[in-house]
């Protein structure tokens, strides 16, 4: 589908194309949504500070008090991970306040380390290579979601994985101004399995296999 809008200045933040802007009225927020690779991103006027943003986070209650959160990443585990047979060395890549898919990966025989920018600001992670990198409910939080998509898949050792978790948007103008996820204020990019394989000619990678709904397994 063509979402229909005014043409916009702005060009992709993922392929370069030019975006039309989709209006939020209710809201009163704007968006740049590029028709060529399905991208959709709140314009930089809208993002929050990242004093704010660390703010919010904060209120996360992402710990193993949180069942319904376990749960959410052992499900992740047992079916998108364990079929990929990692041996070796793991990192999960914007961890947040509590690590706890990191813990559970750990469990799993994988040697795990983390990084996230505001709770575990340590760039040692830098020194090294993974065969298995997460990074869950990350990704709609780039504001340069190519830069980002380098950056981690130059982590990877050859044939390493990268196992992202986000919402898919289903590219309707209609669904997406009606869709919870993009009603929290921190996210500010929202991907479809076409813009994901944008992102994958981009950095090199290739796509394993998606879900079509929130979790894609790309392959260096």
């Amino acid at each position: 589908m063509t979402i229909q809008g005014n043409n916009s200045s702005l060009q992709c933040k993922v392929c370069g194309s030019d975006t039309v802007t989709l209006d939020d009225s209710q809201h009163k927020i704007t968006y740049s949504v590029c028709n060529h690779c399905e991208f959709i991103y709140k314009d930089i006027q809208y993002h929050i500070s990242p004093e704010q943003e660390h703010t919010e986070y904060k209120k996360h209650n992402n710990s193993f008090e949180s069942l319904g959160y376990v749960k959410m990443f052992e499900r992740f585990i047992d079916e998108h991970i364990k079929p990929l047979n990692i041996n070796g060395v793991g990192l999960e890549y914007g961890s947040g306040p509590g690590p706890v898919l990191k813990e559970l990966l750990s469990r799993e025989g994988i040697t795990m380390f983390d990084y996230d920018p505001f709770f575990n600001p340590n760039t040692d992670y830098k020194t090294r290579k993974y065969e298995l990198i997460t990074s869950t409910e990350v990704a709609e939080h780039f504001t340069n979601p190519i830069e980002e998509f380098e950056h981690i898949a130059s982590l990877l050792k050859k044939d390493g994985y990268l196992a992202i978790m986000t919402s898919f948007h289903y590219n309707n103008p209609d669904t997406f101004l009606k869709w919870w996820y993009r009603r929290d204020f921190t996210h500010i990019a929202f991907y479809t399995p076409k813009t994901f394989e944008i992102i994958a000619e981009k950095c090199n990678l290739k796509i394993v296999k998606h879900n079509d709904k929130n979790v894609i397994i790309f392959q260096k």
